[in-house]
């Protein structure tokens, strides 16, 4: 293992790709999950007479599956750093009697 002089804090590593991919996850489910209610509440405003209602409603149904999907493959959220936290050791103090 190679020693370095200047150590890089943990701060600035990276999330763990299986935390990415459960992020990922998380927003096609929900995006999923608001195109069934969509699609549900599609069907019952249809048979209510609001069709102008339902027809905004399907078109959510149609459209957030693909939102969805988009969303589930775009990669991490890239935040732009300038320069890496580095850890600099710091001079010990010294104790005094006082």
């Amino acid at each position: 293992m190679a020693d370095r002089s200047e150590a890089v804090l943990v701060t600035t590593a990276a999330r763990s790709p299986a935390e990415e991919r459960r992020d990922r996850e998380r927003r096609y489910l929900i995006t999923q999950g608001i195109r069934v209610v969509a699609f549900i509440a599609a069907i019952f405003l249809a048979l209510a007479g609001l069709w102008v209602v339902a027809s905004i409603a399907i078109a959510m149904s149609l459209i957030l599956p693909w939102v969805a999907v988009v969303g589930a493959n775009a990669g991490p959220k890239r935040t732009r750093r300038e320069t890496a936290s580095l850890y600099s050791k710091r001079a010990p103090k010294e104790i005094t009697d006082r």
